[in-house]
């Protein structure tokens, strides 16, 4: 797109590229190859690219510099900002002065799901994820705080925009993407109801542009108009159609129950927890919940879960959603004794958790052997110092040093300030909850 401008892929002279046309999920179409993908993915990728290739960087004399960089402008910084998101929502659900939980639950997000080691690559599903929590933060900031008629205008059509966005990146979330502006609907906030449409439009141009241009219909999506014409590689893209088949749900529950254990099993604390939020947050429990049943009532009954993965690939779009409601456990009654148990456990899984996704991190988020677990088999190259290539790391140790430091600026004063302003309200009013 970049360096010949064209959306077809048999002219590149990058290696790379021209194997992920014997490999990778394309097809033909009148005589040219192209990505059977939601275009939002490379579109994105296209822009950071191009301030690159000004730069004078190239794919083919800077190979994993560039994707590196790209990379990280993409993936890496939608699932930065998501955990920021998720950050303030889970502050706003838990109704505390104390920030404490909420970074716990950012933190979580971030490091201890799969979108940790999903952020290390260009991939289209933890693009859409990460676009579709900031349009449901943007959304629920509207129904939780009175902002001045422009600000509501800019956060509205912002929210339709990555709203649009979601759909262009990936269709995994199409039915998400419908439960969050149902809940837009549900704020009755109707002055800016036109704004949000024309944000979604905006943010669907590239997914309107890319299958006007290749197919002449702009509403025709890669994965129906591949089905239809010769494969270059990727074999049948029907395997994502929505169909019922009883042997093919019990076989997805057992799989996404024994991936969601070993990969990711922060991700049923999170489901815990969003059941014990505050009842005054009904309406956003409701919504919450509906986000992950639509996702689940439709990875459950499709033919694949995602060939090359580490983890629960198709759950990432739930991940932020799910983690938002671990601020929820802070409100489980527990007796005394039982606080401590609890406060382990919890500690342990999210450990877990973490040390899981790291190792995921660290090698590849594209593990293709699923009769195998991908974490034992990643650990023995990992303890080997067999780490890949991080051209980055460099650049990003000083930021990393001073994120790292930085909540232990923000929970310091939230507890001076709780000691100070409030040194019985906890015990008075909260009881023995967790």
């Amino acid at each position: 797109m970049v360096e010949q401008r064209h959306l077809y892929l048999e002219t590149t002279p990058d290696q790379h590229v021209k194997h992920a046309l014997v490999q990778g999920d394309c097809f033909s179409y009148k005589g040219h190859v192209y990505a059977a993908k939601q275009p939002g993915q490379f579109m994105a990728g296209a822009v950071v690219y191009f301030f690159l290739h000004s730069l004078g960087l190239s794919y083919v004399k800077h190979y994993l510099f560039v994707s590196a960089l790209v990379t990280f402008f993409t993936a890496s910084l939608a699932t930065a900002v998501a955990g920021v998101a998720v950050f303030r929502v889970a502050q706003d659900l838990d109704g505390q002065r104390s920030r404490r939980w909420a970074i716990f639950a950012a933190l979580v997000f971030g490091l201890a799901t799969t979108a940790f080691p999903y952020s290390g690559i260009a991939h289209h599903d933890v693009l859409a994820a990460s676009y579709l929590i900031i349009a449901f933060y943007l959304i629920f900031s509207l129904s939780r705080h009175h902002s001045s008629e422009r600000i509501g205008l800019l956060k509205a059509t912002l929210s339709g925009l990555f709203l649009g966005l979601t759909i262009s990146t990936s269709m995994l979330p199409f039915f998400m993407a419908a439960v969050v502006g149902i809940y837009f609907l549900s704020l009755r906030r109707w002055k800016l109801l036109l704004p949000i449409v024309m944000g979604g439009i905006l943010g669907s141009v590239p997914f309107l542009v890319y299958n006007a241009l290749i197919f002449g219909n702009p509403l025709l999506l890669p994965n129906i108009g591949g089905n239809k014409s010769r494969y270059a590689a990727g074999g049948d893209f029907s395997d994502t159609f929505f169909r019922l088949d009883w042997d093919n749900f019990l076989n997805k529950i057992d799989f996404y129950t024994k991936s969601i254990t070993w990969y990711v099993p922060v991700f049923w604390l999170g489901l815990l927890g969003l059941y014990f939020l505050r009842p005054e947050r009904a309406r956003e429990r409701f919504f919450l919940f509906a986000l992950v049943a639509v996702l689940a009532g439709y990875i459950l009954n499709i033919g694949t879960v995602g060939g090359c993965l580490y983890g629960p690939r198709y759950l990432l779009p739930a991940l932020p959603f799910v983690c938002v409601g671990l601020v929820g456990l802070r409100q489980i009654p527990l007796e005394k004794q039982f606080k401590a148990p609890a406060a382990l456990v919890l500690a342990l899984v999210c450990l877990f958790s973490f040390v899981v996704n790291l190792v995921g991190a660290v090698r590849t988020a594209m593990f293709c052997d699923l009769s195998k677990y991908g974490f034992t088999q990643y650990l023995p190259a990992l303890l080997k110092g067999e780490l890949g290539s991080f051209p980055l790391v460099p650049w990003l140790i000083p930021i990393v040093v001073v994120v790292c430091l930085l909540p232990i600026f923000i929970i310091a004063p939230d507890q001076s300030a709780d000691a100070i302003k409030r040194p019985s309200e906890h015990s008075a009013k909260e009881g023995p909850t967790f």
